[in-house]
């Protein structure tokens, strides 16, 4: 039990310190959280997602919804038409909880894009986004549990002093994102996208402990996918995240498997893995693989759902069931009934 704690003490000290944004294993279903220019980039006249992460949901027993990390997320946006090309707007609110509701961030974000039409037959899109918002963090330490709190019989004695000095329990600060994204569709049976995207712009400062006051990290990363049709209603759907922030990186690879039922049902199954490349660390040079994430989606007359788990493969799985991260995701597209498929956006299918 000691080793566990000070095990979640590091890791919940790591995580304010370092200040790692949020994402989600299901990257390409939480669009505005991955790329301000996929704001309005939707085949439809609006759409509302709504994403949730459980993690660790069963290491601590403390049940299902007071798992040690838990990240939910609202999105909104809509595409405006104008003449050939679109102006995308959006809202995304998220609450991320680490430590059991001990670590709480909470994050606004509004985002614009303008979606460029290219090509004879508009079959290629030029999007860029912009997105402006407000975090605010909040730490409870009532709870706190320090390692050197535990006696030799690994008992916890709440009158000895942790030696542990925090400043603030609360702070806040502006944030700017941007990005850019092209998708095209070459021909009826293949498409692409390719994007990258900048968070932190203005590297905020902010501090949670005593005397460090420190600069959030940049967080860039890049994300590319195809979209293959065999047939009539078949794809294959490979896609490339890479993400990096201070030194923290992740790349999510895999492949996706679709069908389209009919014209308002598809079914979706993929297989993805997250690995974590790094420098050279200690003379050790390499990539440890991190978990490996099954993934299918319904969708039908707009409405979508997709579910995904992370399966730990790194070292972290020795510590015993329950330490991979189930994601749900629930969204739905608005199209009137005069929607017009052909002519009016095209855009990458995930």
């Amino acid at each position: 039990m000691k080793k566990i704690y000070a095990l979640m003490v590091m890791i919940y000290f790591y995580a304010v310190t370092f200040a790692q944004d949020i994402h989600y294993s299901q990257f390409y279903n939480a669009p505005l959280l991955l790329n301000p220019a996929l704001t309005g980039f939707t085949q439809g006249n609006a759409r509302i997602g709504v994403n949730y992460r459980n993690q660790w949901f069963s290491a601590t027993h403390d049940g299902f919804f007071r798992p040690p990390f838990m990240t939910s997320a609202l999105n909104a946006d809509m595409p405006i038409k104008i003449k050939r090309d679109i102006l995308g707007v959006g809202l995304v609110l998220a609450n991320d909880q680490a430590g059991a509701n001990t670590f709480t961030t909470v994050i606004a974000q509004a985002s614009v894009s303008y979606i460029k039409t290219l090509g004879r037959d508009d079959n290629h899109r030029l999007s860029a986004g912009f997105q402006i918002g407000y975090t605010y963090q909040s730490i409870r330490t009532d709870n706190f549990q320090f390692y050197n709190q535990f006696d030799q019989t690994n008992q916890f004695q709440s009158t000895t002093s942790s030696n542990e000095n925090i400043s603030k329990t609360k702070t806040g600060y502006l944030n700017l994102n941007f990005g850019l994204l092209w998708y095209g569709k070459i021909s009826d049976h293949f498409a692409m996208y390719f994007g990258g995207s900048f968070y932190n712009v203005t590297t905020p400062k902010y501090t949670v402990l005593s005397n460090q006051k420190r600069d959030l990290y940049w967080r860039w990363n890049l994300q590319s996918g195809l979209d293959i049709k065999i047939g009539r209603k078949s794809h294959i759907l490979p896609s490339l995240m890479f993400m990096m922030q201070g030194v923290n990186n992740q790349m999510n690879t895999g492949i996706g498997f679709g069908y389209d039922i009919n014209d308002d049902m598809a079914l979706t199954v993929g297989l993805y893995n997250r690995v974590n490349p790094h420098k050279k660390i200690n003379d050790y040079r390499g990539t440890n693989g991190d978990a490996l994430i099954p993934y299918g989606s319904y969708e039908v007359k707009g409405f979508k759902v997709g579910v995904s788990y992370d399966a730990t493969i790194s070292n972290l799985k020795q510590s015993g069931g329950g330490v991979g991260a189930l994601e749900l995701m629930l969204g739905y597209t608005i199209r009137n009934r005069d929607y017009d498929y052909g002519n009016f956006l095209v855009c990458p299918r995930f």
